[in-house]
């Protein structure tokens, strides 16, 4: 379709146009290289480059129109051009209007939070699939829908062109219901204008980017955007903020969107979807829930206190939806597992885990799920990311120090700091917790408790602790979980914990030092070369 400039300038705020109105737009991009005959180019400053110093390549792709925050060059006198106070405000809304506006022609359900996004979505897509709907998940791991449509994410959230071009391709494929993990970056460089939200989630919050937001107050601010903005302009009919109450920032934002209805959801008995009883066991998750149409049972074979709250958000916003009880209990039944989300490897020596945790509550949880199933020694490999924020690597160290016998503290994804740099920072938290660094370690000698050592190389790290295993323990690989590479110094080297595991499970089956049996895990990553490990140094 195509859409005229005049169309455009109704929906951007304080547009100064100079050029001809009449030009025909057939679609838009932030990106030069991505620009075809016939679109429009917004060029937005960005961290590393300004779309400013990209308009010539745009126009001589073919770009029909600009727009920009700066006043118009010379040399760019042909090309209409559209002058506004914000162009990543302004890309958004005329994305939404070039691809159709997808998002009217769907449910649209944002999720915010720092941590569980990933597994309500999973959750949210089984429950719409149990009902006979048509779900489409923007996450994390993938962008996904119906009839085998599926991309690796790049961004949890896509930029605002990217996005509305996803949605459209989901309405063209009859997708009914959308669930998008709405990050904390997305809602603050403006992604998620132009979207109409039905509901929007919020989760928690915890530490985490704060290098990016500078604070915990800011952090919040930017997810707050969802409930205080983006859900107030939705025009959707009733759209409503689901909301965890037993998190203290999800108590203040309940109070603080006054325009909006909330569902609220938590263990205590106020919120409007509660469990009145609850067992959770290495099997999973068996409960009671109670909900304005009436007590429903569920049982998941997820397992955790944290994914109990993960299912009642679920349950709230089956509830604000409409899905029938019986497809919500079918939807939670179905998700046995979410990639690297306690992701599980059986073997012979031992029960190993892979996991994302990579802020200090996440890691907190996960390992306080392992108490309930753990028989002996808890052993926790773990990093953490380069490049981003500082403060917490200590406090991720002692998390796992606080859940665990023993820790390795290895490299995460340095990008570009030197690894042993991050590494010293962890270990402090390691020692606050009275943990001592060990002795070298022989094969055979046991692991002493409260102890911890350090292997820079992550592949060594895995291998050294998967050796050390004993029949009872616990092995927690935690960090990564799902990613498929590890980053050092500007490269994306192929590097996936749960294929490590297996090669090296596998290694130690041919050596006849018992037979292995693994879980399913993702096979589409290359084999890593020896060096894709290596840190760097």
């Amino acid at each position: 379709m195509t859409v005229g400039l005049k169309e455009i300038l109704a929906v951007l705020e304080n547009p100064m146009l100079d050029g001809d109105l009449s030009v025909e737009i057939s679609g838009a991009s932030h990106d030069s290289r991505k620009i075809r005959p016939g679109w429009l180019f917004v060029a937005m400053a960005g961290e590393n480059s300004d779309g400013h110093d990209f308009i010539a390549q745009a126009i001589h792709a073919g770009a029909s129109a600009v727009i920009a925050e700066k006043a118009r060059a010379e040399i760019f006198e042909p090309v209409p051009w559209i002058r506004v106070p914000d162009s990543r405000s302004a890309l958004g809304p005329v994305a939404a209007l070039l691809n159709g506006r997808p998002t009217t022609k769907m449910v649209l359900v944002g999720i915010t939070g720092t941590n569980g996004k990933t597994t309500l979505t999973f959750l949210l897509e089984a429950m719409v699939k149990a009902a006979g709907g048509k779900p489409g998940v923007i996450g994390t791991i993938s962008y996904r829908w119906g009839n085998g449509g599926e991309l690796n994410a790049v961004h949890t959230t896509p930029e605002a062109s990217d996005l509305q071009f996803l949605f459209k391709e989901m309405v063209e494929a009859g997708v009914t219901h959308t669930f998008i993990e709405v990050s904390s970056h997305g809602l603050h460089r403006g992604r998620l204008l132009g979207c109409e939200f039905d509901l929007g989630v919020f989760t928690n919050l915890t530490q985490d980017h704060l290098d990016y937001h500078g604070n915990l107050e800011d952090y919040y601010l930017a997810k707050q955007t969802l409930f205080t903005k983006l859900l107030p302009a939705s025009s959707k009919k009733d759209a409503t903020a689901v909301v965890n109450l037993d998190d203290p920032y999800g108590r203040r934002l309940a109070l603080e969107t006054e325009s909006l209805p909330v569902m609220g959801y938590g263990l205590a008995p106020d919120c409007e979807i509660h469990p009145t009883a609850v067992t959770v066991t290495a099997n999973g998750i068996s409960a009671t829930v109670s909900t304005p149409r009436g007590q429903i049972a569920i049982f998941s074979r997820l397992t955790g206190s944290f994914n109990l709250m993960n299912i009642l958000a679920a349950i709230a916003v089956a509830e604000k939806l409409g899905i029938p009880s019986d497809a919500v209990q079918k939807g939670i039944e179905a998700v046995d597992a979410i990639p690297g989300r306690l992701e599980r490897v059986l073997s012979k020596s031992g029960t190993i885990f892979v996991d994302y945790a990579h802020t200090p509550h996440a890691l907190k949880n996960v390992l306080e799920a392992l108490k309930i199933i753990r028989t002996d020694r808890i052993i926790t490999v773990m990093g953490c990311g380069g490049d981003r924020d500082k403060t917490k690597r200590p406090l991720m160290g002692m998390e796992a120090a606080a859940g665990s016998d023993f820790v390795i503290v290895t490299s995460d994804n340095p990008r570009s700091e030197d690894p042993l740099d991050i590494i010293r920072q962890v270990e402090e938290g390691v020692r606050s917790y009275g943990f001592t660094r060990c002795s070298k370690v022989l094969n055979g000698q046991p692991l002493k408790s409260r102890c911890y050592n350090v292997i820079p190389d992550r592949r060594d790290a895995i291998t050294w602790a998967v050796n050390h295993l004993k029949g009872g323990d616990i092995l927690l690989v935690a960090g990564k979980g799902h990613e498929t590479y590890q980053e050092i110094k500007g490269v994306r080297y192929p590097f996936d914990d749960r294929e490590v595991l297996r090669e090296e499970l596998k290694r130690r089956a041919a050596l006849r030092q018992g037979p292995v049996e693994c879980s399913p895990l993702v096979d589409n990553a290359e084999h890593p070369h020896r060096e894709s490990g290596r840190t760097g140094q």
